[in-house]
């Protein structure tokens, strides 16, 4: 998997545990998730599948190439459907639709997610499908506004503007505005890292940024325009 698709993957991860809401512990399933990291009670069957799941992803993408990895994972599909445990059948399927580069599957069960439950990671994560779809800018960046407006929403619940886990999801709001189409925010985005004090929290600020802005779309180019501002 690409840099940028990892990169999502993180911000997704500081949206999905902070979340700013602290009603909701939904997360959006990413490769880094095992589908037992759940806490449920799996019947034998479940349990069954997913620890062959788990013990065959383990082996093949430490080992496999992507070629390797697809061939090996798409034959689960039908045994992981069969799975009775909804976030864990997800939660499989999706990270073998993401390793096997199944992106139009994956955008289907992402939207079937969102339509279940519209959390700002899960827009997040279809903002990320219809990049790797090859859908228009237009429509990547109208993705990214209505992400960046439901984690407003959830930045406006907090009551501490200053608690770490508010500027964690901050972050995460400007760079959403930014791939928007607004501009503006890259400056920003900037100030906000510039501002931090902690010298972790910075080193993490600047490499999200290094990897989602001035790798966006490809270009960083001072003449560049979004397409949505043309």
């Amino acid at each position: 998997m690409n840099r940028s698709l990892i990169s999502t993957f993180v911000l997704i991860s500081v949206l999905g545990v902070t979340a700013c809401s602290k009603a909701s512990n939904e997360h959006t399933a990413n490769v880094q998730d095992s589908p037992q990291s759940v806490k449920t009670e799996l019947s034998t069957s479940d349990k069954k599948i997913l620890d062959k799941y788990e013990s065959i992803t383990n082996e093949v993408v430490i080992s496999g190439d992507d070629q390797e990895i697809k061939e090996t994972l798409v034959p689960l599909i039908p045994e992981i459907k069969q799975v009775t445990a909804k976030k864990q059948r997800e939660m499989a399927l999706m990270n073998i639709y993401m390793l096997s580069s199944m992106y139009k599957e994956a955008y289907e069960l992402n939207e079937q997610q969102i339509q279940e439950k519209p959390l700002p990671q899960r827009t997040m994560f279809r903002c990320t499908l219809l990049e790797k779809l090859n859908e228009s800018k237009v429509k990547i960046q109208q993705c990214h506004e209505a992400s960046a407006q439901l984690i407003q929403t959830e930045l406006t619940k907090s009551v501490n503007k200053n608690d770490l886990q508010y500027k964690e999801v901050e972050f995460v709001y400007l760079t959403e505005m930014y791939k928007a189409g607004h501009a503006d925010y890259k400056a920003k985005l900037q100030n906000f890292i510039g501002e931090t004090k902690d010298v972790s929290l910075r080193d993490k600020y600047k490499s999200l940024y290094d990897s989602n802005i001035e790798s966006f779309y490809g270009t960083d180019s001072p003449d560049y325009v979004p397409e949505s501002l043309k």
